[in-house]
């Protein structure tokens, strides 16, 4: 029988139940409690294109026309608040301290679903034997399912929020969905900085030079390659060649270039796509600088 190894053991789900909307950004909360985990589903429509004489279906005949991603949640909390999130074509009133809560529906709620009604994301975590979390995030998130409760004694009741992910008919660069590994869970939605050697304008670099970003916290490793730190040579724009390597302590990433740059010479440093343990992603950071004479 052959044997697992330790990283397959370790990337074997064990609990999926950590449920919250809007993470990372402001009204950021737990959707809790919940019972039976949480139920993810990506559902791609794909259109086969047909000829005389296929056989059927075939490899780069095929067409991917669309994406659709939901999340089913069995939710226990029947507060207010969470109703709303059931029935994002309702109203709203009330403050729940002075004034109750109410929430209607009205002949005015039917047409055109407002902006509002859409929460920006619902991310769900899911444990590993490792330790480590799988994260999902559904973006512009809203529950399209029929709100049904049923009331039974010496029972608690559930209802199952079918909550979509939307795509954004305004900005076509958006995700639809995000699935990635994490070290951690927190509420932590600060991007990494960088500090660089040399620094931005820098100029009378020497040739035999290494180069250094310092993060402002610890950065996945995993980030650390050749598409993320690029060094250019403005003048051609040819891409210099040299070796990665990280130092956890300082929180410093080295790039030593193959051989020494060119004398008087333009170049820009890139540095994309670093991610945080939390998976905040940092603004991209150019650096340009000139060699010594």
């Amino acid at each position: 029988m052959p044997k697992l190894t330790t990283q397959q053991r370790q990337n074997i789900l064990i609990d999926y139940g950590l449920v919250y909307i809007n993470w990372g950004k402001e009204g950021q909360r737990r959707l809790a409690p919940t019972r039976g985990g949480a139920t993810i589903t990506i559902t791609p429509t794909y259109r086969d294109i047909d000829y005389d004489g296929s056989k059927g279906k075939e490899k780069g005949m095929q067409i991917l026309e669309s994406v659709a991603a939901t999340a089913t949640v069995p939710l226990m909390d029947m507060s207010m608040e969470n109703l709303a999130l059931l029935m994002p074509y309702a109203t709203l009133t009330g403050d729940g301290i002075g004034t109750p809560y109410k929430l209607t529906v009205k002949s005015s709620n039917i047409g055109l679903v407002q902006d509002s009604a859409y929460l920006d994301n619902i991310t769900i975590f899911g444990k590993k034997l490792g330790g480590n979390y799988v994260k999902v995030t559904l973006h512009s998130a809203m529950n399209e399912g029929a709100f049904t409760l049923t009331a039974a004694p010496k029972a608690e009741g559930v209802v199952n929020m079918e909550i979509h992910a939307h795509w954004d008919a305004e900005d076509d660069t958006k995700d639809l969905v995000e699935i990635e590994d994490v070290e951690t869970i927190s509420d932590d939605s600060t991007p990494p900085t960088a500090t660089t050697v040399p620094d931005d304008g820098a100029t009378s670099v020497v040739v035999s030079s290494n180069l250094t970003a310092t993060f402002s916290e610890a950065i996945r490793q995993s980030d650390i390659h050749a598409g993320n730190f690029i060094l250019v040579k403005v003048s051609d724009g040819s891409v210099v060649s040299g070796d990665l390597s990280y130092e956890p302590a300082t929180k410093t990433v080295t790039f030593e270039p193959t051989s020494n740059l060119e004398a008087g010479t333009a170049y820009l440093w890139l540095i994309s796509n670093v991610r945080d343990l939390a998976g905040n992603k940092m603004t991209p950071k150019t650096v340009n600088f000139t060699t010594a004479a």
